[in-house]
């Protein structure tokens, strides 16, 4: 990271940076090992600050010739409800959102704008490996055209799909007794469970 500082400047201001970084590891409960919530932390949270420590004085470079500076962090829509394996996952992304919440309330002072994306299931390598049902899946363009329109409109919050968002917002919005048992009703068999049972 720290090599790719001297190349922003080669390029000229930088008026915005998308950090996505990312990754997706479950965890199987009957055999859990915190070592799976390490390597998405690590990634996802830790990944993206460590970007946000390089591009962030690029970016206040450019805000001090007047220009617009927006970081933009690409989370993921899994942080409004408590998908069972998704421990590590889940968390990484809350953490993302509080992340970016913060850090809008910080540089609100001085001018720098802070965009959170939270996608819904989009088409990449790491979603193909998936083994169960994605709901409103869209395409890596798809995702993309929807994450630059939300930013040419100005939007600080950015969710798509839309149908898919709304759900677990929805869901999100429901007594936390009705969460816990809709959870519990969607989480699988452990691999252990399964094969004592046949």
């Amino acid at each position: 990271m720290q090599s790719i500082a001297p190349t922003l400047e080669s390029h000229g201001d930088l008026s915005i940076a998308i950090l996505n970084a990312g990754t997706c590891e479950y965890l199987d409960i009957a055999d859990y090992n915190s070592n799976v919530i390490e390597k998405n932390i690590e990634t996802n949270v830790m990944g993206t600050a460590r970007c946000v420590e390089i591009a962030l004085p690029a970016l206040r470079r450019t805000r001090a010739k007047g220009l617009p500076a927006t970081l933009v962090i690409v989370g993921s829509s899994a942080w409004w409800f408590p998908f069972a394996r998704a421990e590590g996952y889940g968390a990484s992304k809350a953490a993302l959102a509080y992340f970016a919440h913060s850090l809008r309330a910080d540089l609100a002072s001085e001018g720098i704008d802070v965009v959170l994306v939270s996608p819904g299931f989009v088409k990449t390598p790491l979603t193909e490996r998936n083994d169960f049902p994605m709901p409103f899946l869209v395409t890596a363009e798809e995702a993309a055209e929807r994450i630059i329109s939300g930013l040419a409109k100005g939007h600080n919050n950015i969710a798509f799909p839309k149908r898919f968002t709304w759900i677990l917002k929805c869901l999100n919005a429901l007594p936390q007794l009705f969460i816990d048992r809709m959870a519990a009703s969607m989480a699988r068999k452990s691999s252990n469970e399964q094969e004592s049972r046949e």
